[in-house]
């Protein structure tokens, strides 16, 4: 990383005069060199301080440049952020990319990646075509905000979701600008943030239905918007793998895609393992595509995707290997279709935490536990054991008619591999809030008493039936604590005759379709961890389900004058068993910074509470300085439960 110049004090002037904060990482010599950008609200100098500088000092080597952005209201940037994806965003995107392209070290060739939020900001920045840009990268990110974000899963609210992330964004952006970035403004433009940022959670769980609010910054309201190259990277554990897979297949502009075995986890580093060298293959994509490097990189498969041959799928390890997909999807999927004769029972009444055993949309590195409970709440249906192996491959999906009792109702699918010995696997899940049958942007009462068809697919996936072991389909009216269960109890009856399970199944593959990939090497990170841990636990005790979470992760950044940079965060879940209005948490995450003689600290907090009509929030952020708190608020809404 020697060779690489770093500049950590940039400020570039968005067209409504507002200063942006950038780090700007330049190879050695004289250049031009082609640049890319990468857009979050994750701190730059501080909380991703080690991965940055490890991710564009390998870009740099490679000859590339990097421009590092704290998006507006975040960071050392000035201004104020109001929400999520916002147009005032992406229009700061075009801003520095125009600016980047201008530069005399850049050859005029702006490309953009990221992880998560990141590669949200590139997709939507793609869809406004600045002719700068010229590739995009795009890790573990979504083509539906609706339906496939941290907000709503199926038409349904995620639970354990409004309480973790959300919550951490709270704190964070509670924080002030460091001051060896911003010099002796960083107070005011602390206070001005504090005074000016509003809560987002509110607004999320307002819009209950795919209405415009979502359908802004969602690639799938119009895939023709984005023309340039766009590499796809995912993970079969990762919530937004459907969101990778989707446009690679409806994408016009040339794609590559690539899906792991991780969550939601940067490639090189993810969990599950095998790892995969992202690092390399974004300086190969980049290379070529903003400078006419001819490295070979488009001679890629259209998809590289890793087979799992074998559970557990959560584990350090997956069982399985690399295989190139000429063409996504591939041309000799094939769709069979089970029935679901044989269910039993037919009828779920409850209790509300069936679903525990695998507590996490997000799941990697988190562990599920033995489906026995759950499986035994639920309605069940196990295959014949399989003569020989059959690989699944794409999105499973079912097409089901029910009955509820009730106006409001949801159905959850979980798909489950078992071993010989009885014991199970998670493959993937999926739901459905039941007033969407006809469409996520369609919401329409339950027809109380009638029976009515429902389809919708689970979570595109990866996985080998062994020879001698059997499927199972489970489904319940709940899927605690991922899914916020409806306000009122309901009985689900599926009519199993008229009901059935279809899988996407390939052919066995020849072997000359397994490739070898390089794995992520081990990086050697400016900071040294001085704490990090995390625990889960799910607990059921006198009628009442809880899950709990509690991350600790600590930061000392020595070489940077002794700063330190840390989080801690907890959060619980809980509801009744028999009674899904009782649903709700809380969380709290303190983050902090401090170097000798100077400290600050922001703790926010929310309390979610869901009775039949409404969803309660209160949620609070105090911020300190040197052990004084200077600024504490709370705001307090009760939302109207229309359709969650």
């Amino acid at each position: 990383m020697g060779s690489v110049r770093v500049e950590r004090r940039v400020f570039v002037a968005a067209s409504d005069g507002t200063r942006l904060a950038l780090t700007t990482y330049l190879p050695a010599g004289e250049g031009p060199f082609p640049v890319v950008l990468e857009s979050v609200p994750y701190r730059k100098d501080d909380d991703c301080y080690g991965r940055d500088l490890v991710t564009f000092s390998y870009l740099a080597e490679h000859g590339v440049a990097g421009v590092r952005l704290d998006i507006r209201g975040t960071g050392a940037s000035g201004g104020v952020l109001t929400d999520e994806y916002l147009e005032r965003e992406q229009s700061d995107n075009v801003d520095v990319i125009r600016w980047a392209a201008a530069q005399d070290w850049c050859n005029g060739r702006v490309g953009m990646w990221g992880i998560s939020w990141g590669g949200f900001s590139a997709l939507q920045t793609a869809m406004l075509r600045p002719p700068e840009l010229g590739a995009i990268c795009a890790v573990h990110a979504t083509h539906d905000r609706f339906a496939c974000d941290v907000h709503y899963v199926g038409g349904s609210l995620h639970l354990a979701e409004q309480l973790e992330w959300p919550v951490q964004m709270v704190s964070t952006n509670g924080l002030p600008p460091d001051p060896d970035i911003v010099g002796d403004r960083w107070y005011d433009m602390w206070m001005e943030r504090l005074e000016a940022t509003p809560q987002w959670l509110p607004t999320w769980l307002s819009h209950q239905e795919r209405d415009d609010y979502w359908l802004h910054g969602s690639p799938a309201a119009d895939y023709g918007a984005i023309a340039c190259p766009t590499l796809l990277i995912g993970g079969w554990l990762d919530g937004y793998v459907d969101g990778m897979v989707a446009l690679a297949e409806h994408l016009a502009a040339p794609t590559r895609l690539v899906v792991g075995p991780w969550g939601h986890y940067r490639p090189d580093g993810g969990v599950p393992g095998p790892t995969y060298d992202h690092l390399d293959l974004m300086a190969r994509w980049f290379r070529h595509h903003l400078a006419g490097d001819d490295n070979g990189v488009m001679d890629l498969p259209a998809a590289t995707v890793f087979v799992r041959e074998a559970p557990p799928y959560d584990g350090e390890e997956v069982a399985g290997y690399w295989r190139a997909e000429p063409v996504w999807p591939p041309a000799d999927v094939g769709v069979g279709g089970i029935s679901l004769r044989g269910l039993d029972p037919a009828t779920w009444e409850g209790p509300q935490w069936v679903g525990s055993h695998a507590p996490a949309w997000d799941r990697g590195g988190r562990g599920s536990a033995d489906s026995a409970d759950d499986d035994a709440h639920a309605m069940t249906i196990d295959t014949a054991a399989f003569e020989r192996p059959v690989e699944i491959l794409g999105s499973p999906s079912v097409d089901l008619v029910v009955t509820c009792d009730g106006p409001v109702a949801m159905v959850a699918a979980r798909l489950l591999l078992v071993s010989p010995d009885g014991a199970s696997h998670l493959i993937c899940r999926g739901n459905r809030n039941l007033v969407f049958r006809g469409g996520l942007d369609v919401p329409c009462p339950v027809p109380v008493g009638e029976s009515f068809a429902v389809s919708f697919e689970l979570m595109a996936t990866s996985a080998v039936v062994p020879a001698g072991w059997r499927l199972r389909l489970a489904l319940a009216g709940a899927d605690f604590p991922v899914v916020l269960p409806p306000g009122e109890r309901f009985s689900l009856t599926v009519d199993a005759e008229m009901s059935s399970l279809r899988l996407p199944t390939v052919p066995p593959r020849a072997p000359g379709r397994r490739v070898d990939v390089a794995a992520g090497a081990p990086q050697a990170y400016p900071a040294t961890m001085v704490e990090s841990g995390s625990e889960t636990t799910v607990e059921r005790a006198d009628g009442q389900s809880v899950m709990r979470r509690h991350v600790e992760a600590v930061e000392q950044q020595d070489e940077r004058g002794n700063l330190t940079y840390g989080i801690h965060q907890r959060f619980e879940c809980s509801v009744a068993d028999d009674d899904p209005a009782t649903a709700g948490g809380s969380s709290e995450v303190v983050s902090w910074m401090s170097r000798p003689g100077w400290a600050v600290r922001a703790t926010g907090s929310v309390d979610m509470a869901a009775t039949t009509s409404t969803i309660e929030l209160s949620i609070r952020l105090v911020a300190d300085h040197d052990g004084a708190t200077v600024w504490d608020r709370t705001w307090r809404h009760s939302i109207p439960r229309r359709w969650v």
